[in-house]
């Protein structure tokens, strides 16, 4: 799990680490996020029944069938009814044995345990899932900087400052000559022990300063009156701003033959929001979508927020996010490490080749394999979408002219590729289905780093390739640049950047796809495709 991201969507930390936890406890798994309709229906047994279970109604936007379930999850863990921390940490430690847990299971108590008594009874939880999973955008970010608020004072610092210990058990300062107790630094705490939790998990591998590198970026982007402190009306509208334009867009169909609509992942791989329906306005087409500009990102906001026209992701079919691009450009030998694996000296320019739009099929559609090739390969890729027009367009503004990133998968007929048809690449690159494209378009506000995403690709569970975006010879700035040398680019289009090593063509001996195969390409924030070579 990567955590370069979470320095604009803090609220994002909770919510991923804590629900994480709840689905394997098997808490969650009667909520959907769709009223199921039955709010009336009951389970049979006492055992089922909260105390005060009108009050929760209230006070959560649970279903009582839903407070009912959550309760039986709660019970099972909890007999007693109350949870201390020391047992809420053994339980969350649990679920996270790459790491130490017990740290940041000390501060989600904390902000659960809303008396501050020391236990958290169903209610406490009940409310504060509630929150979490249900509340408006500006309630699940107040519980959120609450959490971080470690000494409840209103305010996230980075100093240390001498004090109240409140909800601080445990914690002191190791250095006899300052004066005891303290309250620790309320971010850098939060961070160290997130990333404590998780670091071993993360790749690239987070070196010992990462806590505190997060910290420098939290506050630069939220300190907005440069006073050392964040006020939660600072934290509030910096993530709010922030959270504007980072969208996953995305095309799916209701049913098989049914017209293509436009939507958006609530979450990744979540459930989907009816654009179309939401907005009618808007077009069917991702390419016109991008055509609109800011009015038609405006709109998908104002659909997401509004909380309606929700879709469940299992009822649909995905397809890719750009059906109709006017161009598909590709880049060749654009890895360090794919260069090293065939022997050859970087490029000093970009190499480029293109396949055609008809090439393009869906995130988990069928790879054809053609009658005309014996040697088709896997090359998973970075996709940057271009989403304003333009030509010579100078390295520095490049990424203003890129909508967001999705995942591709280049694949090639190496014959054809290499050694067919005068060794020209365009046949080799472009027959039906050699484009599996998405599953979504990540606006680029959304993504922390485009040239540190991990990027990989497994052929039937087996990992072929795994490599780090940070190796790209030529990033997405200078592509744009040089691209628009020599064509207009306009919204729509589709620039695979390049493949890092690990090809079949290039193994020794040589490995290729076979019928029957399974292909997943995944980059980090971006998600994953899967398709089955048919």
């Amino acid at each position: 799990m990567g955590i370069q991201g979470m320095e604009l969507c803090a609220v994002a930390v909770v919510i991923l680490l804590f629900i994480a936890v709840l689905k394997q406890f098997g808490i969650l798994e009667p909520i959907s996020v769709e009223d199921s309709g039955d709010a009336d229906v009951e389970l049979p047994t006492i055992r089922h029944q909260p105390e005060g279970l009108e009050q929760l109604l209230a006070r959560t936007k649970f279903t009582k069938m839903e407070l009912q379930s959550l309760y039986r999850g709660f019970k099972n863990e909890c007999p007693s009814g109350l949870v201390d921390e020391e047992t809420f940490t053994l339980i969350y430690s649990r679920f996270f044995p790459q790491g130490d847990a017990s740290s940041y299971a000390h501060f989600l108590f904390d902000a659960f345990d809303a008396d501050r008594n020391g236990a958290l009874c169903f209610q406490d939880f009940a409310v504060g899932l509630s929150v979490l999973l249900r509340g408006t955008e500006q309630q699940k970010l107040k519980w959120t900087f609450d959490l971080y608020d470690v000494n409840k004072d209103g305010y996230v610092t980075k100093e240390v400052t001498v004090g109240n210990t409140a909800g601080l058990v445990g914690w002191g300062h190791p250095d006899e000559d300052l004066p005891a107790p303290c309250v620790p630094q309320d971010m850098l705490e939060i961070m160290k022990s997130i990333y404590a939790m998780m670091g071993r998990c993360t790749e690239p591998a987070l070196g010992t300063s990462a806590p505190a590198q997060h910290v420098e970026l939290f506050f630069q982007k939220m300190d907005r009156n440069r006073d050392g402190v964040v006020t939660f009306e600072e934290f509030l509208a910096t993530c709010q701003e922030g959270m504007r334009g980072a969208l996953r867009l995305l095309r799916f169909r209701r049913a098989a033959g049914g017209r293509p609509r436009l939507g958006l992942e609530e979450a990744p791989g979540g459930n989907l929001v009816d654009l179309n329906a939401a907005e009618p306005e808007l077009p069917r087409s991702m390419r016109e979508f991008l055509e609109i500009g800011p009015r038609g990102l405006a709109l998908a906001q104002r659909a997401l927020e509004s909380g309606q026209h929700r879709v469940s992701r299992e009822t649909v079919q995905l397809l890719a996010p750009v059906g109709d691009p006017e161009k598909v450009i590709c880049v060749g030998l654009n890895y360090h490490d794919h260069c090293q694996e065939q022997a050859v000296k970087v490029p000093k320019e970009p190499l480029i080749f293109s396949k055609f739009p008809s090439a393009i099929t869906g995130p988990f559609d069928d790879i054809v394999y053609p009658q005309d090739t014996s040697e088709l390969d896997w090359e998973v890729e970075l996709a940057a979408v271009i989403g304003k027009r333009g030509r010579h367009i100078e390295e520095a503004a490049a990424l203003e002219h890129v909508w967001g990133f999705t995942v591709a998968n280049d694949v090639s007929a190496r014959d054809w590729q290499m050694r067919r048809n005068g060794r020209q690449w365009l046949l080799g690159k472009t027959f039906d289905t050699f484009c599996p494209l998405g599953p979504a378009i990540v606006t680029r506000e959304a993504v922390a780093d485009v040239h540190n995403l991990w990027i990989r690709c497994s052929v039937n569970g087996h990992r072929m390739q795994d490599s780090n975006t940070r190796h790209l010879i030529f990033g997405v700035p200078a592509l744009v640049a040089w691209v628009s040398r020599f064509v207009t680019l306009v919204p729509g289009d589709i620039l695979l950047t390049g493949t890092p090593a690990g090809v079949g063509v290039f193994r020794k001996p040589p490995v290729f796809l076979k019928r029957g195969d399974e292909v997943k390409c995944e980059i980090e924030e971006l998600g994953t495709i899967c398709n089955r070579v048919v």
